[in-house]
């Protein structure tokens, strides 16, 4: 540790030598931030970088700068301009690991014109191999792609094992051997898994063996052909066990799940996934065990439940039924059996329940605004475990957990402006290692912040520097008022990646982006808008159409899908932008970069798209597209997997993304084959092809829908006069 910041110390002195002020920055970064379990290289600015520092020197300092951990997307992108730019070629293996941890500035390009033997040697070398996990998303992505092209018939060999998931799927349908121990040790998509589930399931002598990364592709079409003592081994593999993550898995699959071993009377609920027990038909669920039966559907995720089949109020009144729930109000007994039933409860349970509910409450993945006023209804009464409002202080913060996140300006003003402070610089960083969702963080950010009463055109809370911005916490201690009066543009500038990933409040957003419009009158660089992360959800379309978007490493950083949605509109823009540069094209990896925004594209555009960039592309969600635009997207798929129709359970898993635009001729040449087809795909077929009355041509493309036949034609109208012969698995 003590070297590290030895080396940091040096580093920033050697860069600034040319001054006097050498000494001023390198003291900039005080004792603790020095001194602490993490070194950030927080005094070195991007015009340090790229105006004040001679390339030659920053090319001569690589060695220590390789070993510095911390470096922010503009430090990293900088620095690696600044040594190439004196001569520094990245052009081997052994160049590419000498960057260390400057790896993530490396442009996409560059990689691309690297020799794929090269990059081959390099991944296969432990430090790089780390590094490059740390770099952006289409890095890591362009790296799998050259070690691909060494040799298609041995990708899952040559592929890291961490970057398994950037193999396109396609590859994967036709393995010349099916290595279950190598397969098992790689981490995978669930389109990926999805893709060698039927092969693996096949050959494994173990299903318990099998990995979580693999065990959330099972399908109902990947597993006919197995026997059913396989295939219910297969679904208890997918349990919670001690030491493993757990397997997540869509309702589809649990449906499928269920229908194979709802007979089994030698397993027990807790012999499964938890969400299985979700689709259970509470008749075969025995009066003396209900109990049981409900408290092991408590450790489920209840967020896998669709609307259409109105589980939910279901579930619960069997579950009132059952433990004698009366009333609104649920004893200690009762919420201790819900589990994380209880996240699906409306308001008058919670405010009027056991104490004990706010720790089940705890584990939901997200609350309503009605469940938070009901959660601060029962807390502001007192009668908690958490005592009285009036003596709340730190440790109530703490005790709370992840509860905060969630509650509201009147809750955080029972706190003094010290003890938040204190409490959110543990919190945030909390918050962030576990990536909590950003829109979560504006949130927070807009309940927790103490407002500046006294309107003043002065900074007062504190000028906002480098070492300001560095602090974990950073900006929860400013409003927005206090935030553009403390920001200098200049400030803002230098360090723009590392401003923007932490300012989620989108009035503080709006700041960023109007100070950097001013700094910019005639439209952002490439390099400003490779940085602007979530900030650049706020920008309209008059903004986006003056930035300079050239690359796929910026268009990558644009689609980034952590850092919010885009409007229609705003994708359109960004895309077309790049679109407009010559030789800028829909290919492979710009499909995979864009993905569901392409359904912001016209029609046009799509069908510029080549059948074989969709086929290398990974598996698309275009559930959000118009029908006009599904039909083109389907017409080039089709053409994509043609390939694949020999094999009519890949073909399917393949093509049913777009079955959506399919015409009813394409359906009813699917339905003479014996496939399957699950009900979210069936959900999402054209209307006009569900209205086909014509049950001798649909009756075996559906007969292994995994659904509950009764509850989905209650629920979906279209269904009831569709004609279609509904033949899911008999109760």
């Amino acid at each position: 540790m003590r070297r590290n910041i030895m080396i940091f110390r040096a580093l920033v002195l050697a860069l600034l030598c040319t001054g006097c002020r050498a000494a001023l920055v390198s003291a900039q970064c005080n004792s603790t931030q020095l001194d602490g379990a993490a070194i950030e290289p927080c005094s070195l600015k991007i015009s340090d970088i790229t105006t004040t520092a001679d390339p030659t020197v920053i090319t001569k300092a690589l060695p220590s700068l390789s070993t510095v951990t911390g470096w922010n997307q503009g430090q990293a992108n900088a620095l690696i301009q600044s040594i190439t730019s004196a001569g520094f070629q990245i052009n081997s293996s052994s160049s590419l690991v000498s960057l260390g941890t400057l790896v993530g500035g490396v442009p996409s390009a560059t990689i691309k014109n690297i020799p794929p033997n090269e990059i081959l040697t390099a991944s296969q070398n432990p430090t790089f191999l780390t590094n490059i996990l740390s770099a952006p998303a289409i890095l890591q992505s362009s790296v799998v792609l050259k070690i691909i092209s060494v040799d298609k018939t041995n990708v899952v060999q040559n592929v890291p094992d961490a970057l398994a998931a950037y193999v396109p799927p396609v590859l994967l349908t036709n393995l010349k051997s099916v290595d279950v121990t190598l397969i098992n040790k790689k981490s995978w998509s669930q389109q990926q898994a999805a893709v060698l589930f039927e092969a693996v399931s096949r050959v494994a002598a173990d299903p318990e063996e099998l990995s979580e990364s693999l065990l959330q592709g099972f399908s109902c079409s990947s597993v006919k052909d197995l026997s059913l003592q396989k295939i219910r081994q297969l679904v208890k593999a997918c349990r919670p066990r001690s030491g493993r993550n757990k397997v997540v898995l869509n309702e589809p699959q649990l449906i499928c799940m269920y229908n194979y071993v709802k007979n089994d009377s030698t397993l027990s609920y807790t012999d499964l996934p938890p969400e299985v027990l979700l689709y259970y038909s509470y008749d075969k669920v025995p009066k003396e065990n209900c109990r049981s039966y409900f408290s092991a559907l408590g450790s489920a995720d209840f967020s896998v439940l669709s609307s259409v089949l109105n589980k939910q109020s279901v579930l619960f009144s069997n579950a009132q039924n059952c433990l004698g729930i009366s009333g609104t109000s649920l004893n200690r007994d009762q919420v201790g059996v819900l589990g994380n039933m209880i996240c699906t409860l409306n308001p008058s349970y919670i405010q009027n329940s056991d104490p004990l509910i706010l720790e089940k409450l705890k584990n939901c993945g997200d609350l309503s605004d009605t469940q938070v006023t009901a959660i601060q209804t029962l807390l502001f009464s007192g009668n908690t475990q958490y005592g009285n409002p009036t003596e709340w202080n730190l440790k109530t913060l703490e005790q709370l957990e992840v509860l905060p996140l969630y509650l509201k300006k009147d809750f955080w003003d029972k706190f003094s402006s010290s003890v938040r402070e204190i409490y959110l610089k543990s919190f945030i960083p909390f918050l962030r290692k576990r990536k909590t969702h950003k829109w979560k963080m504006s949130r927070l950010s807009g309940a927790s912040t103490v407002s500046r009463f006294r309107r003043s055109a002065d900074c007062t809370v504190g000028t906002i520097t480098a070492i300001k911005i560095a602090e974990e916490w950073f900006p929860f201690d400013y409003d927005s008022t206090q935030f553009d009066m403390c920001l200098d543009v200049t400030v803002l500038n230098d360090n723009l990646a590392a401003v923007t990933e932490k300012v989620v409040d989108e009035s503080f957003q709006m700041i960023i982006l109007n100070k950097l419009n001013l700094l910019y009158p005639s439209g952002l660089p490439e390099s400003v808008v490779q940085l602007l992360g979530s900030t650049s959800r706020v920008a309209n379309v008059s903004d986006i159409s003056k930035w300079n978007i050239t690359t796929i490493d910026t268009l990558s950083s644009l689609m980034n899908p952590d850092d919010g949605d885009w409007t229609s509109d705003q994708s359109k823009a960004v895309i077309m932008e790049y679109l407009s540069v010559e030789g800028n094209t829909l290919g492979t990896v710009e499909i995979n970069v864009i993905s569901s925004n392409l359904c912001s594209l016209d029609v046009s555009i799509l069908k510029t798209i080549t059948a074989d960039n969709l086929q290398n592309a990974n598996i698309l969600d275009i559930s959000s597209c118009s029908t006009d635009r599904k039909s083109a997207l389907y017409s080039i798929a089709n053409s994509s997997f043609s390939s694949q129709r020999s094999d009519p359970t890949m073909f399917i898993l393949l093509i049913s993304p777009y079955l959506g635009g399919a015409p009813v001729e394409d359906i009813r040449a699917l339905s003479t084959q014996n496939i399957s087809m699950d009900i979210s795909t069936f959900l999402s077929l054209n209307p006009a092809v569900i209205m086909v009355r014509s049950r001798k041509r649909t009756e075996s493309i559906f007969a292994t829908i995994q659904s509950e036949k009764a509850k989905m034609e209650k629920k979906t109208s279209f269904l009831k006069t569709s004609g279609f012969l509904w033949t899911g698995p008999k109760s």
